[in-house]
């Protein structure tokens, strides 16, 4: 945009001169995709957002032309322009997104279900192999199973023998606790009786104490008035010092009383603030309700004689609950349960134990029948058992190693035939990159059948070179924002964050590699295409901005395109800070003006060539 200060008489003549020449063109339209683009020759425009435009750095364009030559615009705002370093990388795939598959057993390849390019899920079936190494070792897992059940019949047999040794020592066991229960019960009710008459006892005791501190507190205060007053009418004289020697002496003696009833309380552990709260009880609330109801009543055992023999009747309750604890015990060690003691407590009748499985029951009493001939033949069997099971197990094992699930697995045992085929399954989803096989082929258990990778995830590998990390410093760090631009998707930013920073440098290229993550569910990034990375270090401080291709340099100026409705005028600028999407501006221009982003060549030959006409893609012809 021009602005002139001083204009020369001679300067202002040819001015008009020029005016009056280029006013005949007034007629002339320039013709654009037949939208009826003009370039305002005849006049200036007039002020517009606060701006003057010269006549010949103007374009008006109808919604057609705008449509036509693809324009775009974008706000000027203030922006933060941040400090980024800009380099080269290339698309790669995630290593946690990358699957080889190998078949864990040798065979020949019968059946193919996938191929190259095409997209499996984690468990579909990729082929079938025949092998016969997987069914020699079916047989094995069905003769190892065909063992274990021989033991499992034999052990079961023989436990029967042993289950009725097992019954009646269970019956004994419920005696014992039953008859060491009863006897408990019957001192808990003694305990009881004794405790509520050592409480009724020590309520009546601790009640006539507390009379006794109402009492005496009652009294002491009535004689503190007393005394106040009687000490009022000596100083004016009105009272004899002979009465008032008398009322000292009440006053101490009634003083020494409440003290004496309160040390009583205090030697039996209650607090003056619960003696404050008894005097301020109504005297309704019984004594013990006022006191802690925790507390127990030994604390209190010197007001009640009572209470010594309640002590020798809880002592043997105590010993009695030890026995009943033993004989539960030994119960519960002979293979009684907790609610069957809980239902014998309740119903007094002893169970039998007809209805309990033998194996229940042995393994319950084997703690404490150690010298049974028959828990000796239990043992041994039980031995040679669980060697079965580890032989079963280990098979087993084997052949998940070769890829068999466990429902497969169980089903071979079940029908006891085994199968030659084996069916490889996809470990991961994805898309097949690569298949190392055909149908026929011959393939060991170590063998790459196919390779899978997916690319929702993805990584951008790039390279600093070593003049380069004194810009970074320690502003390049581990989550850092990255911002990527690929050629392919020249409008399309991608942003991810740094997932790793070598420690190392490259010898040979004196770089350090480092890597971004980038969601990629919409498959754009292929690996192995090439990047620009932009490396945010810094935010900035917010400026006056443009975006950066809104900027057009011509010469040594630069300027932009201002959009006012249909009219689109060149302003020229003063630049400075930039980063890879804006850079700042220095001039006239006001935040939320519009500037072209898009289309600014085809406007900067319209003002050039105002007379040719322009096709849709905006070359003059």
């Amino acid at each position: 945009m021009l602005r002139y200060s001083h204009i020369t008489p001679l300067l202002a003549i040819s001015v008009i001169v020029i005016g009056g020449l280029v006013a005949l063109n007034l007629t002339l339209t320039l013709t654009w995709a037949e939208a009826h683009v003009h370039v305002e020759q005849a006049h200036t425009h007039g002020e517009q957002a606060g701006h003057a435009h010269s006549q010949e750095n103007t374009v008006t364009l109808t919604d057609k032309a705008k449509v036509n030559i693809g324009l775009k615009t974008d706000e000027v705002d203030i922006r933060a322009i941040e400090t980024v370093v800009p380099v080269h990388g290339n698309v790669i795939a995630h290593p946690k997104r990358q699957a080889i598959v190998t078949p864990r057993t040798g065979g020949i390849v019968k059946r193919i279900h996938f191929n190259v390019g095409q997209t499996v899920k984690k468990g579909d079936t990729l082929l079938e192999l025949e092998s016969l190494d997987l069914q020699i070792a079916q047989i094995e897992l069905i003769e190892a199973a065909s063992q274990q059940q021989s033991l499992v019949s034999k052990l079961t047999r023989l436990t029967e023998v042993f289950a009725k040794q097992i019954r009646r020592e269970l019956q004994t066991r419920q005696i014992d606790y039953l008859q060491s229960l009863s006897e408990l019960q019957e001192l808990q009710t003694t305990v009881e009786r004794r405790r509520t008459l050592a409480a009724t006892q020590i309520a009546s005791a601790l009640e006539q104490m507390r009379f006794r501190l109402i009492k005496a507190h009652v009294e002491l205060q009535l004689l503190e008035n007393t005394l106040t007053r009687i000490e009022t009418l000596v100083e004016k004289r009105i009272s004899a010092q002979k009465e008032l020697i008398a009322k000292q002496a009440e006053h101490k003696k009634a003083k020494n009383e409440l003290a004496d009833v309160k040390r009583q309380f205090q030697i039996l552990g209650i607090s003056e603030e619960m003696l404050e709260k008894i005097l301020h009880d109504s005297g309704e609330t019984p004594i013990l309700s006022l006191l802690d109801p925790e507390t127990s009543l030994e604390k209190y055992a010197v007001l009640s004689e009572e209470t010594t023999r309640l002590v020798d009747a809880e002592v043997a309750y105590e010993l009695t609950a030890i026995k009943v604890a033993a004989n539960k015990q030994r119960a519960l060690a002979a293979g009684l349960t907790e609610t069957l003691l809980e239902t014998l407590t309740e119903t007094g009748s002893i169970t039998s134990f007809d209805d309990i499985s033998t194996n229940a029951l042995i393994e319950n009493y084997l703690a404490f029948v150690e010298s049974s001939e028959a828990l000796e033949g239990v043992l041994q069997l039980e031995e040679a058992l669980r060697n079965a099971n580890i032989i079963l197990n280990k098979v087993r094992q084997k052949m998940q190693a070769s890829g068999l699930t466990l429902d497969t697995i169980n089903k071979i045992v079940q029908t006891g035939q085994p199968s030659a085929m084996f069916s490889v399954k996809a470990p991961a989803s994805g898309q097949i990159t690569q298949q190392y096989v055909t149908v026929g082929t011959t393939v060991e258990k170590s063998d790459v059948l196919f390779s899978i990778l997916n690319t929702d995830i993805v990584w951008i590998q790039g390279e600093v070179h070593e003049d380069t990390l004194a810009l970074l410093q320690d502003k390049w760090q581990i989550g850092g924002e990255v911002r990527i631009h690929v050629a392919a998707y020249p409008e399309t930013i991608f942003t991810g964050e740094i997932s790793g920073i070598s420690d190392i440098v490259d010898p040979e290229e004196r770089t350090v590699h480092f890597w971004t993550e980038i969601k990629n569910t919409d498959r754009q990034l292929k690996p192995g295409m090439f990047a620009e990375q932009i490396i945010v270090l810094d935010k900035g401080t917010d400026v006056l901005s443009v975006p950066l291709n809104a900027v057009i340099e011509d010469g040594g100026s630069r300027f932009v395109f201002v959009e006012y409705g249909a009219t689109y005028t060149r302003h020229e600028i003063v630049v400075g800070a930039k980063d890879d999407r804006y850079i700042e501006v220095k001039g006239d221009l006001l935040p939320g003006e519009l500037v072209v982003v898009q289309g600014a060549h085809q406007l900067m030959r319209a003002i050039a060539a105002p007379s040719q006409a322009i096709d849709t893609h905006g070359h003059p012809h």
